[in-house]
């Protein structure tokens, strides 16, 4: 079951809401296809949690004050002071979750690529996320991609390679680049062949 917390109806709007934040409450929003915009407010501290735990994509529940239904949304955006960082508001998207929707998605790069020590080569990680579609409930936080398959120089991983979760598809490019071996600066290719070689030449 998705984790809930609770919101309350927020009527302080303009100047005011500073006064708010300074009190420990964030300001938000709730809106979704086809519904109002509904003005709320958190404890900062919940607001906290619901960011680090579940970021801008994973489902859960919002208990609104005076409400008898629960509301199911994920983060949409979250606004911060520019120079403090300091959480100015939140906003959250109401999902349908019988309707597919898209997000994009952190990539984290796992493993260890073995041409690292073969060649002494350098790992570039491409794109940091991908753009997605599936079902609320089947949104994943984020996509690992493994490079233990890298083992050459110039190898590539690209979004086509991508091992996704039941009921997700990805909408980004196939050809975008994930990671990538590269050569160090002024490595040439005859040395990194022959540091390929020399373990095989000790033995």
């Amino acid at each position: 079951m998705p984790e809930t917390f609770v919101a309350e109806p927020r009527e302080t709007l303009g100047k005011r809401v500073a006064v708010m934040r300074r009190g420990g409450v964030i300001p938000g929003n709730i809106f979704g296809r086809g519904i109002p915009s509904t003005a709320v407010q958190l404890p900062e501290r919940d607001v906290r949690r619901i960011i680090t735990g579940h970021g801008l994509n994973t489902l859960f529940e919002l208990e609104v004050a005076g409400e008898r239904v629960p509301r199911s949304v994920v983060v949409r955006a979250v606004q911060r002071h520019p120079v403090s960082k300091a959480l100015q508001h939140v906003d959250f998207y109401q999902v349908d979750l019988g309707r597919r929707m898209q997000a994009a998605v952190p990539i984290h790069v796992i493993g260890e690529a073995p041409a690292v020590h073969t060649y002494k080569a350098l790992l570039l990680h491409g794109v940091d996320n991908v753009l997605v579609e599936a079902l609320p409930a089947q949104m994943p936080t984020h996509i690992d991609v493994s490079v233990d398959g890298l083992a050459e120089l110039e190898s590539v991983m690209t979004v086509a390679d991508l091992v996704l979760p039941a009921g997700v598809i990805v909408l980004t490019s196939p050809d975008v680049v994930l990671a990538r071996m590269a050569r160090q600066r002024g490595t040439t290719a005859e040395a990194a062949e022959g540091a390929a070689a020399t373990p095989a030449a000790a033995t």
